[in-house]
């Protein structure tokens, strides 16, 4: 019985050592969008930014944050479990190839995205997509190694890391902009990524002796990567999808979403890591059913909410500077539409846990199967906006984020039925 409440609280502390490091995360976010959104608005310079980051953004889902979580964190837990003492020199050796290559890679992705764009600011946007790839380069080994933390149970050294970052943006982002405009933005975020590389990464090679743990592209399942970061790759989708006409309809995307997002990551997230490393060590269906019921809770009053305050909550939050009345209103109908489709992405989130502590070799086919059906709707549904014209960006966008929102639902659902029938099987 002690063992059991000790647990519990064990649980509710790394809890909460998450979930408030992310409010204070989303509330540095908030300042830094603020400050945004009063400096440049909706203006078309600023959307030009948006779309190159959104690709940006699409590339790194597949070598950072939860895609990377997925793949490595069962993998850690059990090192862990079987040896004492580690040393991570061979993880800080494949980390540095794998960086180069992500940033020769984004590079070329971005030239093109720029190439593009019918703007005055290329040489400007050249400078800001190298500052991208090295911040995706950067993040791939920050992520690697904060997920190594997170294996050993340090949630709290993981939140105060996480937290570090978005402090040195939010401090930056000001000044910044007031001196080198758009390019200030990429700035400010390379030095907050920076910040974590030099403080809690780069010490963590110092230890030398014990257990090798090795990295390789095998640890890198594909399918695993797209469905472990399903949500945003839904987001930027349809993120993408609002700017492609070259217009401003992404601004308005980008910050409603933000407010969407924040309770994405600060709550059904941080629930879906515990989740994740409890089952990765032993079958919880007790805990999975808590985490459903919180995910489908925080959704349906997040969706009430901006129903009745939807409008008075982005006029309070951006309705300054260079963002005004005209701004408020085309936020409020971006975040209303989206918000129903959040209720959906709480509960895929949630569901595909489980299905991610099976081992990769054994369920490779099942994960290839379900990544599929999910890239297919994606595209099909990008296709099918580009091909009806009648639809504006705004609809266009709003399409993408339901359908592939109905979709992963089903998918996610499908994989905690697999991996209950995988456990009964293993019985």
């Amino acid at each position: 019985m002690n063992i059991r409440n000790v647990t519990r609280a064990k649980s509710l502390k790394d809890f909460s050592s998450l979930f408030f490091s992310n409010v204070l995360q989303k509330v540095f976010g908030l300042i830094r969008e603020i400050i945004v959104a009063s400096v440049f608005g909706s203006t078309l310079l600023y959307a030009n930014f948006l779309l190159l980051r959104t690709v940006a953004d699409f590339f790194s889902q597949f070598t950072v944050g939860n895609a990377l979580k997925a793949n490595l964190l069962p993998k850690f837990t059990k090192i862990l479990q079987k040896y004492n003492k580690v040393s991570l020199s061979k993880m800080f050796d494949f980390s540095k190839r794998t960086m180069f290559l992500l940033f020769v890679l984004s590079q070329i992705i971005q030239y093109f995205i720029i190439w593009y764009l019918d703007t005055d600011s290329k040489l400007e946007l050249i400078l800001i997509s190298v500052l991208l790839s090295i911040c995706i380069a950067l993040s791939f080994m920050n992520t690697i190694f904060l997920t190594f933390i997170q294996a050993q149970g340090k949630f709290f050294k993981y939140s105060l890391a996480t937290t570090l970052n978005s402090f040195v943006v939010m401090i930056l982002v000001k000044p910044f902009t007031l001196l080198w405009n758009i390019t200030g933005l990429a700035l400010s975020r390379f030095l907050g990524i920076l910040s974590i590389t030099f403080f809690y990464v780069l010490p963590m090679n110092k230890q030398q002796d014990g257990f090798k743990v090795e990295l390789s592209m095998k640890d890198f399942n594909f399918p695993t990567l797209i469905l472990g970061n399903f949500a945003n790759i839904i987001i930027l989708s349809s993120r993408f999808v609002s700017g492609a006409d070259g217009g401003n309809q992404i601004a308005y995307f980008t910050y409603s979403v933000f407010i969407l997002n924040a309770l994405l990551t600060s709550i059904v997230g941080n629930i879906s890591t515990l989740l994740l490393r409890k089952v990765s060590i032993k079958k919880n269906n007790m805990f999975m059913l808590y985490s459903l019921i919180i995910s489908i809770v925080v959704g349906i009053a997040l969706v009430i909410g901006l129903e009745f305050y939807g409008f008075e909550i982005i006029k309070l939050l951006y309705m300054r500077g260079e963002f005004n009345i005209n701004d408020v209103e085309h936020t409020t109908t971006f975040i209303k539409s989206l918000s129903y489709s959040f209720i959906l992405i709480f509960i895929a989130t949630t569901l595909f846990q489980p299905f991610f502590s099976l081992d990769i070799i054994s369920t490779r086919k099942v994960r290839r199967l379900i990544s599929l059906i999910f890239i297919s709707t994606i595209i099909v549904g990008i296709l099918f906006t580009i091909i009806n014209s009648k639809f504006g960006v705004e609809d266009e966008s709003i399409i993408i984020m339901y359908s592939s929102s109905i979709v992963s639902v089903l998918l996610a659902g499908y994989s905690y039925y697999y991996y209950l029938k995988n456990h009964v099987q293993k019985g």
